[in-house]
């Protein structure tokens, strides 16, 4: 998927495709720019939250060329485990919510809709699925950013302290998705 970014030049375009364990590095220096210290995530804990996922789920990768202008991480979730912090992945069955763990968007990407999109192309992917809800732990006040996509703060008991002292578990409802119509012989 090409997705058009304003302000760039021409034949320059953003590409979103899946993100894989080649992009970790990539994904560590992204922190790093846009992360305080604290919420820095290890290489080996981001590469355990790619790859121990159900068949056919993807994570997103927004580039241009070589470079990693942003990505989405997310993946299926029990709704009845307390999301944690800069912990491997166990790959979990019976599954029940969509887990939108993270997404980091460069400082010169900022406020050109990549993050949007990548939200976006998670929210389908869940529905897609067979998910009815989205959950994620809004960090370092962005419950506002969050609710402009539907979260609203969830009634659940403590989060993880590792995730700030502001840390706040939202929640909604992904669109449902009809299957589409098989083709006629």
């Amino acid at each position: 998927m090409t997705i058009e970014v304003f302000g760039r030049a021409p034949g320059l375009p953003i590409c979103i495709r899946p993100l894989g364990p080649d992009d970790v590095p990539r994904m560590v220096a992204l922190q790093a720019e846009v992360y305080p210290s604290g919420l820095h995530e290890s290489a080996q804990v981001l590469s355990s939250k790619i790859s121990a996922v159900p068949a056919g789920w993807t994570s997103l990768a927004a580039t241009q060329g070589e470079h990693l202008c942003a990505y989405a991480l997310g993946y299926p979730w029990r709704a009845d485990l307390q999301p944690r912090w800069n912990h491997l992945l166990a790959r979990h069955h019976d599954c029940d919510v969509l887990y939108v763990h993270d997404v980091a968007v460069s400082v010169a990407w900022a406020g050109k809709g990549i993050a949007r999109s990548l939200v976006s192309q998670l929210l389908l992917q869940g529905a897609r699925f067979g998910l009815d809800r989205a959950i994620l732990i809004a960090v370092e006040g962005a419950q506002g950013y969050w609710s402009r996509h539907g979260f609203v703060a969830a009634d659940a008991g403590q989060v993880d302290p590792a995730f700030g002292s502001e840390a706040v578990l939202m929640s909604r409802r992904l669109d449902p998705i009809s299957p589409e119509p098989l083709a006629r012989q």
